[in-house]
């Protein structure tokens, strides 16, 4: 049984930096196959997610926050406010533009999802639902929090709540089917 647990939170823990690992297949299987309680699965999971969000957060903070960073941001800005004042346009390879096509309703989204989270309020509810839904998925959304002032354990305390409900809810699944 602690092997079971001590394997949830490893895989959890795993799929928190490898989105292609994902913890949900794991969690009904084992469910299934070994009839282990749903919330002590789900909460195992919530813990090894919420632990690789949160070092992915702080991990992104420290990149928007080093100096390093900001600085070669700068000379990129700069670098654009020049070509666009001597009159070159930008560069379009072929991959640019056939992405180009596809991407503006993307961009649009991902514009509006940005400006949402701009806003205090609506950032804890929006890392909520994140973290219970997917979606917006919570790694992207980790590493745009960690731009704003959001402190580390309301972090962790938002995520591992979001987590821990999806993940409970997931692992209850085969009793629902298999009755």
């Amino acid at each position: 049984m602690i092997a079971a647990y001590l394997a949830t939170f490893a895989t959890a823990l795993l799929s928190a930096f490898v989105p292609v690992t994902p913890i949900e297949p794991y969690l009904i299987g084992l469910a299934a196959v070994t009839g282990y309680g749903p919330v002590g699965l789900g909460l195992t999971a919530a813990v090894g997610q919420t632990i690789g969000k949160t070092v992915i957060f702080l991990g992104a903070r420290g990149v928007f926050r080093s100096e390093r960073v900001k600085r070669w941001l700068g000379a990129v800005a700069e670098h654009r406010q020049r070509r666009r004042a001597a009159g070159e346009p930008r560069p379009a390879s072929p991959l640019r533009q056939r992405i180009g096509r596809l991407g503006t309703p993307l961009r649009a989204a991902a514009a509006k999802l940005t400006a949402l989270l701009e806003r205090p309020a609506l950032t804890l509810p929006i890392l909520l639902l994140s973290a219970f839904l997917g979606l917006p998925p919570l790694l992207a959304t980790s590493i745009y929090i960690a731009g704003t002032p959001m402190r580390t354990p309301v972090f962790a305390a938002v995520c591992f709540v979001g987590r821990a409900a999806r993940f409970i809810v997931i692992a209850y699944a085969p009793q629902l089917v298999l009755g």
